[in-house]
């Protein structure tokens, strides 16, 4: 192998090492096992990313020879580097492959996205905390850039009354204390200007205890004709599930998690869910459930869009998940890399559809680490329309 294609080969070798140990970490972080195992097999994955190059250099170096040949030999290192050639070379064509079909264009009729500036709009960045200020500060960062993507949605077994039904779809706002109060009250008072007939949040609010008096003065203020729907993700977990959850329905929304809620919308039946699988046991709501209350229409909230097969067998037509932040960051060419999902990244934001069933994912609102790039945080306004629309 000439010295141009050795380079090239170290390259796609070099892509396919990030790959191999990003996937891992991917769906590490789908699973709902005990989070100091998750964080000690991370730990081990971004130590890997960095020791296993390093040891190949080294084992390569102190061979001897005249020449750089780290793919002719025999032995581990070549072996795993043509494990890592291959798999970087796979990605640069599966890749571009999923990000070309993150939007099934029979569902996805229509998109626009609006941008809004929250920094110019509130007169400061509502950033507090060393930390906040140095990753929020850095160039391209979009982590106080909101997009508005209004999105009309074809529902194959769409009721007639519901043709025109605006739904906000809006998730994973990690509330920190990183980002300020005044940023989540300004994306609440975006939702509501929108004036949505319904809105659906999918989980993971907050991340410190000490705001959970934020949830009153932000999604509390949260309004719509036709309710204001929500559940928990992994994240809620870990600080008071209980007190986040009682906080929110006493400021009047209505939480699904592990049951199934039957309402009248425009004069249609609806069986609204929540799925908050594999986090929250008691989220294992029977699949027939939805048949149990026979409706017009079916809608699930489901944190993770991992539990698309299970909005499927459960005869949804629309699933709302969240969870994975449309990675965060994207990249050219290569999109999204991390997405804590057992698909990887296939479903990491868009819109899906599998036989009758449509799912749409949402990059969502924040993220334990502010930093976005190429993915801004997003509030989705989704209007349902039939298959002829």
């Amino acid at each position: 192998m000439n010295a141009a294609l050795v380079w090239i080969a170290l390259v796609l070798a070099a892509l396919g090492h990030g790959f191999i140990w990003s996937a891992i970490v991917n769906r590490l972080h789908a699973w709902g096992g005990p989070r100091w195992f998750i964080k000690l097999v991370t730990l081990f994955c971004a130590v890997a990313l960095v020791a296993i190059p390093a040891a190949i250099l080294w084992h390569e170096l102190n061979r001897g020879g005249s020449t750089f040949e780290p793919f002719d030999r025999l032995d581990w290192a070549a072996a795993y580097l043509w494990l890592c050639l291959i798999v970087g070379a796979g990605s640069l064509i599966v890749k571009p492959w999923i990000e070309a079909h993150r939007c099934d264009r029979t569902v996805l009729r229509q998109w626009k996205a609006d941008r809004l500036d929250a920094v110019k709009a509130l007169g400061r960045k509502p950033l507090y905390g060393a930390g906040a200020k140095l990753l929020g500060n850095l160039p391209g960062n979009e982590v106080l850039t909101i997009s508005i993507d209004r999105k009309r949605l074809a529902i194959p077994r769409l009721p007639d009354e519901l043709d025109g039904l605006t739904i906000a779809h809006i998730s994973d706002l990690h509330i920190t204390g990183g980002v300020g109060r005044e940023y989540f009250g300004y994306v609440v008072r975006q939702v509501n200007d929108l004036r949505p007939d319904v809105i659906a949040i999918t989980g993971d609010l907050i991340e410190n205890v000490e705001c959970l008096p934020w949830l009153q003065a932000s999604l509390g203020q949260l309004c719509a004709p036709l309710g204001v729907y929500f559940i928990l993700g992994n994240h809620d977990l870990l600080i008071d599930a209980a007190g986040t959850r009682q906080a929110l329905i006493d400021a009047g929304l209505t939480y699904l998690g592990g049951r199934w809620v039957r309402a009248e919308w425009n004069g249609a039946t609806v069986a609204i869910g929540g799925n908050e699988l594999p986090w929250l046991p008691s989220a294992e709501v029977h699949e027939a459930a939805g048949h149990a209350a026979p409706a017009d229409f079916r809608v699930l909230l489901s944190h993770s869009p991992d539990q698309f097969g299970w909005g499927v067998r459960a005869d949804v037509d629309l699933m709302l998940a969240g969870h994975t932040h449309g990675g965060q960051i994207q990249l050219p060419l290569l999109g999204i890399i991390m997405s804590p999902s057992l698909y990887g990244t296939r479903y990491a934001c868009g819109v899906f559809r599998r036989g009758r069933t449509v799912m749409h994912v949402t990059r969502g609102i924040s993220g334990e680490t502010p930093i976005r790039w190429r993915c801004p945080p997003e509030i989705a306004l989704l209007e349902l329309t039939g298959q002829s629309g």
